[in-house]
């Protein structure tokens, strides 16, 4: 993998050969280093949906049990309105967070109501539901359909404002740059393993603190690395 330099996003060749290293590299990584987690296990919409849900702002350590006795006991949208409001405050309750549940509930109903239990595959009626907004809906689009929806969390936008050396701020989960960037590296035929493999770098390896650059694929290209470590 080539050195590039930093600070030419603007520079359509490079900025290709960037994001084709990003692609590359991330799959190199992940084929060997994707944790495993139930929810990874299906590409049912409807558990991708709860398991989104209740990993918002929760560690999926913590989400793990919760999650595999909630789909047991709701194993989809009907269950969940038959069981009512209240009941599924209490199978949450220990994830914290109450309004999970609140629009949970309401949008198992709307479900109900409007689709017949079945999540839309359109992104704009997906965040039309109640709590659901661009991540979750990207989420179902892309881990339960394998279409190239982009990813855009703390963690995928830690990666791609280190490499490119753009700030990064409260408000880049929702900027057109960041968006755009994403959208190129995942344009490709498998880009639900790519965003999973995204999601684990940036967890294990371009962590938020003491990044490990040892194991980085990536450093040649980063400007992190270069402005900060190398």
């Amino acid at each position: 993998m080539g050195s590039l330099s930093c600070n030419q996003i603007q520079n359509e060749n490079t900025y290709r050969n960037i994001v084709e290293n990003i692609r590359s590299g991330i799959l190199k990584w992940g084929s060997k280093n994707l944790r495993d987690f139930p929810w990874r296990n299906t590409r049912d919409p409807y558990k991708i949906l709860i398991a989104e849900i209740m990993l918002h702002r929760t560690n999926a350590d913590q989400v793990k049990p919760v999650y595999e006795k909630f789909i047991e006991d709701f194993p989809d949208f009907e269950s969940i309105v038959r069981a009512g409001s209240e009941k599924i405050m209490m199978e949450m309750r220990s994830l914290g967070l109450y309004w999970r549940s609140d629009f949970l509930y309401r949008l198992a109903e709307e479900v109900m109501e409007k689709y017949n239990g079945i999540l839309p595959l359109e992104k704009k009626k997906l965040m039309e539901l109640p709590g659901v907004g661009h991540y979750i809906a990207s989420a179902i689009l892309c881990f339960g359909y394998n279409l190239p929806e982009p990813i855009l969390d703390t963690n995928t936008v830690r990666v791609i404002g280190r490499i490119f050396g753009i700030k990064i701020t409260d408000s880049s989960r929702r900027s057109k740059k960041f968006y755009k960037i994403m959208q190129d590296i995942v344009l490709y035929e498998e880009p639900r393993r790519l965003s999973l493999s995204m999601i684990d770098f940036a967890a294990l390896v371009c962590t938020a603190k003491n990044p490990r650059h040892d194991l980085c694929p990536l450093r040649d290209i980063c400007c992190f690395y270069k402005t900060e470590v190398a």
